[in-house]
């Protein structure tokens, strides 16, 4: 793994769709039919499947897919110290404490990621940004939220010391590879000041992407790779890309649906609006998080899931003759 090292010229966004022998697992599990273990297994051995079809496909970063996550982002939220389900429903997070970290689980996952990558790929591991974090928790109830934190800094402090705990976990064992998500377009000043003191506290040799809207990829800092749903035309692109144009940072170009063979011409278009900004070699093609359409059959949604992939794989020889 040390040979080798992002930027790709193919990343994904990171999720894929639940296989269906792990959602009928989630659901035996629910029922109380099977154990945690069991269902730990199920996870085990699909993302390992999923790791050997993206390393077949010819990529050179996976990720878990998110299958060890049913409620993303709730359920990485609810693993830090003070954090829990809001009710049954587990609709939202309420505070039963100060936010700190001691241990999570997605320590684990990668733990396991990194171990069946088998060392000719880097395992990416994806995480909420804290900034999302910090907005779950402004939603809470104000009188509890002002149990903890009637001081507003404290609570950005908290939040930060607890992702910094984290990701030097991570780092610790071997994570050379985070991408933050915060695709909410609530962007607030404290959000962005939030995710600019967890990424000062970054190692320097751990790669950093952050999957965003344009007001905060815009102001965010340390970062070596910023990821826009570049055709939503709510995005605001071309303010972010005059913005990257004075970065070193790579530009992930993110489809926001998985687009079908008869579109990759619209693709090049689209890439053709990038170059006069960023140059090929600062481009990224990064495959889109997995969606399943209004009216659409799961089948139909996981077979374009897997053709977007190799299109992506053909629009990288057209562009840059290969793909790393």
């Amino acid at each position: 793994m040390e040979n080798i090292r992002p930027p790709f010229k193919i990343d994904l966004a990171g999720a894929f769709l639940l296989p269906q022998a792990l959602k009928e697992a989630r659901e035996q599990y629910r029922n109380e039919q099977i154990s945690l273990v069991t269902l730990r297994a199920m996870e085990d051995a699909e993302i390992r499947n999923l790791v050997e079809r993206l390393k077949s496909a010819g990529l050179q970063v996976v990720t878990d897919g998110r299958f060890r996550n049913a409620m993303w982002p709730l359920d990485f939220m609810w693993s830090f110290e003070g954090v829990q389900p809001v009710n049954a429903k587990k609709t939202g997070i309420c505070l039963n404490g100060r936010i700190d970290f001691h241990h999570h689980p997605v320590i684990d996952g990668f733990m396991f990621l990194t171990g069946v990558t088998g060392g000719d790929v880097i395992a990416k591991q994806v995480l909420p940004a804290p900034s999302l974090l910090l907005s779950e928790v402004l939603k809470t109830d104000a009188e509890q939220l002002n149990v903890f934190y009637e001081d507003r800094e404290l609570l950005v402090s908290d939040i930060s010391a607890s992702y910094c705990k984290l990701i030097q976990k991570l780092y610790d064992s071997g994570c050379r590879y985070i991408q933050f998500d915060d695709s909410s377009r609530n962007v607030c000043e404290e959000g962005i000041a939030l995710n600019n003191l967890v990424l000062e506290a970054i190692p320097a040799d751990l790669y950093v992407s952050f999957h965003a809207s344009v007001d905060m990829l815009s102001a965010i800092r340390g970062v070596k790779a910023f990821f826009l749903d570049y055709d939503d035309e709510c995005c605001g692109r071309t303010s972010l890309l005059w913005f990257i144009k004075e970065q070193k940072a790579t530009f992930g170009f993110i489809p926001s649906h998985y687009p079908m063979p008869d579109e990759l011409d619209e693709i090049y278009e689209k890439i053709d609006e990038v170059t006069p900004y960023i140059a090929l070699n600062r481009l990224s093609l990064c495959v889109p998080n997995a969606q399943v359409l209004p009216n659409e059959a799961y089948e139909t949604a996981l077979k374009k899931q897997w053709t977007t992939i190799d299109m992506a794989m053909i629009a990288a020889k057209k562009l840059w003759g290969q793909t790393e």
